[in-house]
C-alpha cells in the first residue's frame, strides 16, 4: 500500500520514489521523474499537487477495481435435488435422447465384451429417454445384482434404464459400423400398452450394403467371463409388440424380426440367428424360440451348426434384411424351462 504522511512535505525519499513508480505502471505515466539513487533531489521538489493528482488516481483505480471484481463474481449454483433425482433416473441429461447413428456394432461387430452407450446428448451409443420403468428408481451396486442363468431373468424392467435386472447395459446397434446408413433410437417407455418397455425404432436402409439395427445387451454379470452356462433352460422367451409404420413394407414380412446369440468363438458378423414373427400390431404377444431353432450364420465351415447353450455371451433383438421403418418394443426377457 501506499502511505502519505499528515504532512505532505515529509515524505521519505525511498516511499515518493516507490509510489511515483507504482503509480507510473498503473495508470502509463511517463517515468521520467523517477530519481535515481546515485541522483537523489530533496522530496520537497515534489509538488502538492503532483501528489493530490497521482493519490487521487490511485484512489480510482483501487475503487474501480473492487467494484469490477463485485460485478464479474459469478454467484454460486443453488443445489437442485430435483434436477439430479431426474438425471440419475436418465429423465434428462446423460441417458436421455441418444441415438445410435454411428454406434460401434455389436453382433456384426468385435465378439469381445462391448462397452456401454455412450452419454453424451449428441449421442453414439443408443440409449434412449425413461427411468427404470418398474420399482425401482436408485442404481444398484454390481454386487447386488444376480446373474441371468442363476434367476432366468436377463431383464424384467425394473431397473434404472439402460442397466438390465441382471446388471448388464443395453445398447442401441446399426449398420454404420459396416458403412450402412440405417439409423435409429433405444428409449424407455413407462407405459406402453400397459407396461414398460425398450423401444427400438428407425430406419433400416440396404444402402452401402447395410441394413440392420438392433438393441443388444451382454449376458455375463462379470465381464471378466466370456460367457454363461444356460444349458439348464431350453430356451428364449420375451414379450414384444410392434408397430406398423409402413405401409409399403412387403405383407408377408410385416411383424418379422430377427433374435442373434453370440458365443466367444463367433466371428465378426458371425451369430446364431432365429426370425420370428409379431402376428398381430399394437398388442403385446410371448414367443418363446428354443435354443435348437437358433442356425449358424456367418461363420464359415468351421462355426459349429448347433448353438452351444452352456457358451451364451450376447443376445440383440434385430430388424434386419429389408427397408423398412421399424417400431420394435420389448417388455421383458427370460429364459425359460419346459418341464
Amino acid at each position: 500500500p501506499i502511505i502519505i504522511a499528515s504532512s505532505r512535505r515529509h515524505i521519505t525519499t525511498s516511499t515518493a520514489k516507490k509510489s511515483q513508480f507504482q503509480l507510473s505502471m498503473a495508470f502509463g505515466l511517463p517515468d521520467e521523474g523517477l530519481r535515481d539513487d546515485d541522483n537523489e533531489e530533496d522530496p520537497s521538489s515534489i509538488s502538492n499537487d503532483t501528489l493530490k493528482s497521482l493519490t487521487k488516481k490511485l484512489e480510482q483505480s483501487s475503487a474501480a477495481a473492487s467494484s469490477n471484481k463485485k460485478s464479474t463474481t459469478t454467484p454460486k449454483k443453488k443445489d437442485n435435488n430435483s434436477m439430479a433425482f431426474l438425471k440419475r433416473i436418465g429423465r434428462v441429461g446423460g441417458a436421455a435422447n441418444k441415438n445410435f447413428v454411428n454406434a460401434v456394432g455389436s453382433d456384426e461387430g468385435s465378439t469381445g465384451r462391448q462397452p456401454p452407450a455412450q452419454r453424451d446428448s449428441a449421442g453414439v451409443g443408443g440409449m434412449g429417454i425413461g427411468s427404470g420403468g418398474g420399482t425401482t428408481n436408485i442404481a444398484k451396486s454390481k454386487a447386488s445384482y444376480r446373474e441371468c442363468t442363476t434367476t432366468g431373468i436377463i431383464d424384467d424392467l425394473t431397473n434404472v434404464f439402460p442397466m438390465t435386472s441382471s446388471g448388464n447395459e443395453w445398447r442401441g446397434i446399426t449398420d454404420r459400423v459396416m458403412g450402412g446408413l440405417s439409423n435409429g433410437m433405444l428409449r424407455r417407455e413407462l407405459d406402453l400398452e400397459g407396461r414398460a418397455a425398450n423401444v427400438l425404432e428407425g430406419r433400416v436402409s440396404l444402402a452401402n450394403n447395410g441394413g440392420f439395427l438392433q438393441m443388444v445387451t451382454d449376458l455375463p454379470l462379470d465381464a471378466s467371463d466370456q460367457s454363461v452356462d444356460a444349458s439348464d433352460y431350453d430356451g428364449i422367451e420375451f414379450d414384444i409388440l410392434y408397430r406398423v409404420v409402413d405401409d409399403n413394407d412387403d405383407e408377408k414380412n410385416v411383424g418379422s424380426f430377427n433374435m442373434h446369440i453370440r458365443t466367444p468363438g463367433t466371428l465378426q458378423q458371425a451369430s446364431y440367428r432365429h426370425t420370428f414373427r409379431i402376428e398381430q400390431p399394437n398388442t403385446w404377444e410371448l414367443i418363446r424360440v428354443p435354443f435348437s431353432c437358433f442356425e449358424a450364420y456367418g461363420g464359415g465351415p468351421d462355426m459349429p451348426p448347433v448353438l452351444d447353450a452352456s457358451e451364451l455371451r450376447r443376445i440383440g433383438i434385430v430388424g434386419i434384411g429389408r427397408e423398412m421403418d421399424v417400431y420394435l418394443a420389448m417388455g421383458g426377457l427370460r429364459f425359460y424351462s419346459v418341464f
